[in-house]
């Protein structure tokens, strides 16, 4: 049976709390998304991840892994062209990111 990974807040863009897979300690860098172990900023606030994809703040990335699987991974639209630099990152623990890239035809919702 699979473990789901737990959904922690993280901070996107640094203004908007959104509740994210705990996937991002070597990644999130790259991403623009940081995960919130301490109080949040004064001035964000929280939104959801559809919101966050229709404005646009937000764009999914698509990475395939070591062992073949193909996972998701959300970044910020100024980080978009960082896509590239996720490769022979670790995405968890023993699972390597072999291709990262965004699909040409982009859906929002």
């Amino acid at each position: 049976m699979p473990t789901t990974i737990p959904r922690v807040p993280h901070l996107v863009g640094g203004t908007k709390i959104v509740r994210l897979e705990d996937i991002y300690d070597t990644i999130g860098d790259i991403c623009g998304i940081t995960k919130l172990t301490d109080a949040p900023p004064a001035e964000s606030e929280t939104a959801s991840l559809r919101q966050l994809i229709t404005n646009g703040t937000i764009r999914r990335a698509t990475v395939k892994l070591a062992n073949g699987k193909i996972r998701t991974v959300y970044m910020t639209a100024a980080n978009c062209p960082k896509v590239g630099a996720l490769e022979t990152l670790e995405y968890q623990t023993g699972l390597t990111i072999k291709t990262a890239y965004f699909s040409q035809r982009v859906i929002f919702g």
